[in-house]
């Protein structure tokens, strides 16, 4: 299952390299391939979350599996989707909604929630 997850994250970043050269048929997307790494040091633990960030027109979506160095295994895969609404220059707000799924695909956490940000 670990192999699968990676080889789709690496594949959608190969894919992303290849659509980034087509510019005239997708201007507007932007594709991220994103990680973030983490040590948990009350449970002497470490992850890292990677994968895709689509966005467009201030909409994204994500696909960010999260691997265990710990357990060597995917631990938590999030789908996720928000939409970011700027009230003017300073102030924006961010609704957004996440599926979590362990390694098997069976259905965990499901999160929704507003982000707010103030720019000085």
């Amino acid at each position: 299952m670990k192999k699968l997850i990676i080889g789709i994250a690496l594949a959608t970043g190969i894919s992303t390299v290849a659509m980034a050269e087509e510019k005239a048929a997708l201007p507007a997307i932007d594709l991220s391939f994103v990680t973030d790494t983490s040590r948990n040091v009350t449970q002497k633990t470490t992850a890292t979350e990677f994968g895709v960030v689509a966005g467009i027109k201030g909409f994204s979506i994500s696909l960010l599996p999260s691997y265990s160095w710990d357990s060597k295994e995917v631990s938590d895969i999030e789908f996720a989707a928000k939409y970011a609404y700027a009230l003017n220059d300073n102030i924006s707000i961010v609704p957004y909604g996440e599926i979590h799924v362990d390694k098997d695909f069976n259905k965990g956490d499901k999160v929704v929630g507003v982000k707010t940000s103030y720019k000085f």
